[in-house]
């Protein structure tokens, strides 16, 4: 199954202590922190989203389930969300901290998953339904986060510097962040008077399915790394001029007849002889296909042996600043193909294709740099050409995975924006690798977005 980690720290998971952090909501029948969550498909006309929310009283958690499918009339992606309206504790004093998910999922390959909440105004849903985009709207927090791949609960940690209640009601998409316009970021003031809670699946067609224990605030000031949380001997490619790991990346607009997506890869000093990848750019519908296009940035080589990895991590250092959240991220690796050209551009489609292995990642908007940890398991070398979607995951087809014997001989490293419209901003300071030893236990973590 096709999935991707987002984390700067991976450690046992610890439950929240009154010092820092304030329980917001539980589903073991706890007095005030217990609501009633009920479940909403997308209202659109013709809308064909459907799904659940139940709760499991014996492992005293939430269930949100169902398929999140394009609105026939806009052609486009609805949602399905689960909500509860009440009087919930005050985490103002989290407000420098985060708000923090206990879950798991059996579908963490799904990417729109979003969660929000209402405060500081007079009709909850009703701001949670326009995003800020309609006359008084404004006071629904929104903020995406990922899960990753795992049979135990972990815990999610997103910051409150990366809601905003001004989010596009048709995505879900933010439209202003809170690090451009601190207008649209929570305060402890919102904090302090929460009057709704929201999980959502949105903006993403796909089966959606996630299991919430609870939902916290966690006063702990958030700390991101500004480098990779590896050994050096781990560095895969640098922008500093090292020989075994600096490498030349090229940028190529979807060459697709008619294709409206632009990009552009440049490279910035920072310090010395430090420099950091910026790969910036629009992905558009192409106009025959009516569909996005992509923009890529990828550097041919000889790579670093990267076989003794197999089972562990590839770690990108990276921030997507000043810029709405991007669902359409993709890191690939070209080996065991004559034509790693050929192979990142049909992903197995074609005869003779095969070879160029594929994952999503995720990045969380902010200044900051993050390390975004996407394992080796979720590649595959089998993949839609017109989406960059799997079409057969390692978990499902052995053959598609990414092996030791192909991480020895990397040929490519790309870069993709893909399958979805919308302006790119990425700047990358590191690409490395972990082995499965650095990141145990993998049942169970703190994931930082």
């Amino acid at each position: 199954m096709s999935c991707f980690r987002i984390a700067t720290a991976v450690a046992t998971a610890v439950q929240l202590g009154a010092a820092s952090g304030v329980t917001l909501a539980t589903f073991d029948g706890a007095a005030g922190t217990t609501f009633t969550f009920t479940e909403l498909n997308d209202p659109v006309m013709g809308g064909k989203s459907t799904g659940t929310w139940t709760l499991d009283s014996k492992n005293k958690v939430g269930i949100f389930d169902g398929d999140v499918e394009d609105v026939p009339s806009l052609k486009a992606p609805g949602f399905i969300k689960a909500a509860a309206n009440g009087k919930f504790p005050d985490a103002s004093s989290a407000l420098a901290g985060s708000l923090v998910l206990t879950v798991r999922s059996t579908t963490p390959e799904y990417q729109g998953f979003r969660v929000s909440f209402a405060s500081g105004t007079l009709a909850p849903s009703y701001a949670c339904a326009g995003g800020g985009s309609i006359p008084l709207s404004r006071g629904c927090f929104k903020a995406q986060f990922a899960v990753t791949a795992g049979d135990a609960f972990q815990t999610i940690k997103i910051p409150f510097s990366s809601f905003s209640d001004m989010w596009s009601p048709a995505t879900g998409k933010q439209t202003k962040t809170c690090a451009e316009d601190k207008d649209v970021c929570p305060t402890a003031e919102k904090l302090a008077a929460i009057k709704r809670l929201e999980v959502w699946a949105e903006g993403v067609d796909g089966k959606a399915h996630l299991e919430i224990q609870s939902i916290a605030a966690d006063a702990t000031a958030v700390s991101l790394p500004t480098a990779p949380r590896v050994t050096t001997d781990t560095e895969f490619i640098t922008f500093d001029g090292a020989e075994r790991t600096t490498f030349k990346f090229v940028e190529l607009n979807d060459p697709v007849m008619g294709g409206k997506s632009t990009g552009t890869v440049t490279l910035q000093t920072i310090v010395g002889n430090q420099q950091l990848l910026v790969f910036d750019g629009q992905v558009a519908d192409v106009p025959s296909l009516k569909a996005p296009g992509f923009i890529s940035a990828h550097a041919d080589g000889k790579f670093i042996d990267l076989s003794s990895f197999a089972g562990g991590d590839l770690v990108l250092t990276v921030r997507a600043s000043g810029n709405a959240q991007y669902d359409g991220w993709k890191v690939s690796l070209a080996s065991g193909t004559l034509s790693p050209t050929f192979a990142c551009a049909a992903g197995g489609g074609l005869p003779f294709s095969r070879g160029c292995y594929k994952a999503p990642f995720a990045v969380p908007v902010g200044n900051e740099f993050v390390n975004i940890r996407v394992p080796f398991a979720t590649f595959t070398d089998r993949w839609s050409s017109t989406t960059g979607k799997p079409v057969a995951s390692c978990a499902e087809d052995p053959t598609t995975c990414l092996t030791a014997q192909k991480l020895k001989k990397v040929l490519r490293f790309e870069f993709m924006a893909e399958g979805v419209d919308g302006k790119v901003h990425l700047e990358v300071k590191a690409v490395a690798v972990a082995p499965a030893s650095d990141v145990k236990p993998r049942t169970s973590g703190e994931i930082m977005v």
